[in-house]
């Protein structure tokens, strides 16, 4: 596996993540409620480690696919009819 795609996709993830996580805050702090800022900033952190584990596993499993020698793997299969 390539270690620096692996991280790259982490990395992607993570930003991904960071982001959703901002647009979240921002939809909860307008908001009548009243939450903790901390709270805000934590489930920032979290969606972005979701995000970022999400794309480490999917490039992960992209190159075990790919690495895979079996050829009736890479085979598409048809929809019989």
């Amino acid at each position: 596996m390539s270690g620096r795609k692996v991280v790259t996709a982490l990395l992607v993830g993570v930003a991904i993540g960071w982001c959703v996580g901002l647009f979240l805050e921002s939809i909860v702090a307008n908001t009548p409620n009243t939450i903790d800022p901390q709270e805000l900033r934590w489930l920032r952190r979290l969606v972005g480690a979701a995000g970022g584990l999400a794309g480490l596993a999917i490039e992960a499993i992209r190159q075990l696919q790919a690495a895979n020698p079996d050829p009736a793997y890479h085979r598409r299969s048809r929809l019989k009819r």
